[in-house]
């Protein structure tokens, strides 16, 4: 076989469509994901595979052992999608009023059943076993964590993931080592002054305005506190406080995002942050409480998985298909938390011209669905049988 055919049929692609297009009319929010895992696992049942359900609440495992021993691969896709109301006139429009697949996460999930489709027919040739990994709850960063507690990462060798990408051309991917995307960290602060009557703000601590300077002060985090050379974010997106126009609250509450690169400067955010809060509260004669919740790490590509990404990216498409992304996302994605149990990358496929992620015009190209599928089949082939693999030789 020409080792840049692709191995996913002509005939396969309207198949792929049909599965895209039925997990995009029929999205489920994080942590409600019961009919996309069910329908998952019915199609992969199919197959023959190994089919575990309820992992880390909605996640489904399927393994394929293949002809001989080898190394373990595992491959991940996410299924849930967000609380945004879809914009469009597609025939195949969000059904669930209020939620829609604006990441991606349908495509994700059609172009891994095609790869499963595809190595279960080539099983005999294959030197080890697959492992694929369909994940809930990417969107609030808790998903992987759940499935990894409960065994989903028990044996694996290496894992891949891919992420569809607006901003690259279809036809192509983007690929780095090192830092690929953001840790994402959260932080809630209640700020405690004393209320009055809004007519009389000198018998009052105003939490509001004290909110106000801490919201300005936190800026000063990425470029007074830590070294210029580091990206770090730290955005307030919520202010709450007050019930009517003349009243000073008690209490106002802010909460934000911390996004890093790096985990050394990942670890040192909160302190900075509660240093901060309780200096600026304190001189305006306010106390806080301040809570922060652990997100997701910085995704950190293994240089010789990526390598192998390349590699593979090159044959397939053609060495000037195979960009180098140039910069880390600060977007956040937890499959960082699948690298702490064995080293992988994450790539980015293109999409070509479309709506960009998190829109309610998003779409994912249907035409960049074979090309996943074939990419995945190939890593794990060279990946599984090294080498030039077997299935290119078959």
């Amino acid at each position: 076989m020409d080792s840049r055919k692709p191995l996913i049929t002509v005939n396969k692609r309207p198949e792929l469509i049909e599965t895209r297009h039925h997990l995009h009319r029929h999205p489920e929010l994080s942590g409600s994901e019961q009919s996309t895992a069910k329908f998952v696992a019915g199609r992969l049942r199919a197959l023959g595979l190994d089919v575990h359900t309820g992992v880390g609440g909605n996640g489904v495992t399927a393994s394929l052992s293949g002809g001989r021993s080898g190394r373990t691969l595992a491959i991940r896709a996410d299924m849930d999608a967000l609380p945004i109301q879809e914009q469009s006139d597609l025939a195949y429009c969000s059904s669930n009023p209020g939620v829609m697949h604006a990441c991606g996460h349908d495509g994700h999930t059609t172009i891994l059943l095609g790869t499963a489709e595809v190595l279960a027919a080539h099983r005999e040739s294959i030197s080890g076993s697959v492992r694929f990994i369909f994940q809930p709850e990417e969107e609030t960063v808790d998903g992987a964590r759940k499935m990894c507690s409960d065994g989903a990462m028990d044996g694996i060798d290496a894992i891949v993931a891919l992420h569809g990408w607006p901003q690259v051309p279809l036809g192509q991917i983007g690929i780095r080592d090192g830092a690929m995307m953001a840790s994402a960290d959260t932080f809630d602060i209640a700020i405690n002054g004393k209320g009055a009557h809004a007519a009389y703000p000198h018998t009052a601590v105003d939490p509001i305005v004290v909110g106000a300077q801490l919201v300005g002060a936190l800026q000063n985090i990425s470029s007074r506190e830590i070294d210029p050379n580091q990206p770090v974010v730290v955005t307030v997106a919520q202010f709450h406080a007050g019930t009517a126009y003349n009243i000073i609250p008690e209490t106002a509450r802010i909460a934000g995002t911390i996004r890093t690169l790096s985990a050394e400067v990942r670890k040192t955010i909160p302190d900075i942050i509660r240093r901060i809060a309780e200096g600026v509260c304190a001189a305006a004669g306010a106390t806080c409480d301040i809570r922060f919740r652990e997100g997701s790490g910085p995704v950190l590509n293994d240089p010789q998985i990526a390598d192998l990404i390349r590699d593979v990216g090159r044959n397939q498409l053609g060495p000037e298909n195979v960009l180098e992304v140039p910069h880390s996302s600060m977007g956040a994605e937890d499959f960082a938390v699948y690298l702490d149990h064995a080293p992988g990358a994450m790539f980015r496929l293109g999409l070509g011209d479309t709506s960009p992620l998190h829109t309610p015009t998003f779409d994912f190209n249907d035409d960049a669905l074979p090309i996943g599928v074939d990419l995945f089949v190939r890593i794990a082939d060279r990946y599984l049988n090294q080498e030039d693999g077997c299935l290119a030789q078959s």
